[in-house]
């Protein structure tokens, strides 16, 4: 029986950070847990992460100091595997068994051939929000359809969907969170307790490598408390300990 979770970092909301949260995601596990991981960008026609994997294949061919830091690592970078959502679950099939963690990057609508199978073959879906009224109702309006034509199907493997804070800002007033935190409960959709901060450190090319593992000066931000709650979720409250040591790098 295979080993392999699916897991996707979703929404219907474009510019809530996606991309880069499964960058962090895949990278954090690959890079830090050792876990062996692929991810599958079937977000058309932008491919994000596979632009920015052939960027840094670029980079690598043309700089030989950092071609020399890359060998140094010892260790190889997850593939990215960039393709339309029609075909992603034939890929996801092909991988099954051959990797620990299976990240796919989709678009947030049910408006594409293939996005429901595809859906189903997902084991979580994390779905980051900001502190915005419509970031929040295009949240809520994703995990009432996941709930409606995924969650809980024969054909389905999803176990659940989970809500977190992005962009997080500490010196706003903590009321819209709290409340919006409170509805959520009543509407029954989980809500992870890590929050990432809002930081304009984002917005570096080394906050966003699908090549090099995240530096110790970036391993904050509320991102380590989010990989350990991400792996408590999908490998259960005692994961191994090369998961735990990926919270203990950061948030000190």
């Amino acid at each position: 029986m295979s080993t392999t979770k699916y897991i996707s970092i979703s929404s219907q909301k474009g510019g809530v950070g996606k991309t880069t949260i499964n960058i962090l995601a895949a990278s954090a596990f690959h890079f830090l847990a050792k876990q062996k991981v692929a991810v599958i960008d079937c977000d058309y026609p932008q491919h994000s992460l596979k632009n920015l994997r052939d960027k840094e294949l670029e980079l690598l061919a043309s700089s030989p100091e950092k071609a020399a830091e890359f060998m140094a690592m010892g260790q190889q970078a997850y593939p990215i595997e960039s393709c339309q959502v029609k075909d992603a679950l034939g890929i996801a099939k092909e991988m099954d068994g051959e990797f620990d963690l299976v990240f796919i990057d989709t678009p947030g609508t049910i408006n594409i051939d293939g996005i429901l199978e595809l859906w189903k073959q997902l084991d979580y879906i994390f779905m980051p929000l900001e502190s915005d009224r419509l970031s929040v109702e295009a949240t809520i309006t994703y995990a009432r359809m996941l709930e409606h034509f995924v969650k809980g199907k024969p054909d389905s493997r999803l176990k659940e969907c989970y809500a977190f804070w992005n962009k997080h800002i500490k010196s706003e007033k903590q009321d819209f969170y709290e409340r919006t935190e409170e509805y959520f409960a009543e509407e029954k959709i989980p809500f992870l307790k890590s929050r990432l901060e809002h930081s304009v450190n984002y917005k570096k090319d080394a906050m966003r490598s699908t090549m090099f593992p995240l530096g110790k000066e970036f391993q904050r931000l509320g991102i380590s408390g989010l990989i350990k709650e991400m792996a408590d979720t999908i490998y259960g409250p005692a994961p191994a300990q090369s998961l735990e040591a990926v919270a203990a790098k950061g948030d000190n």
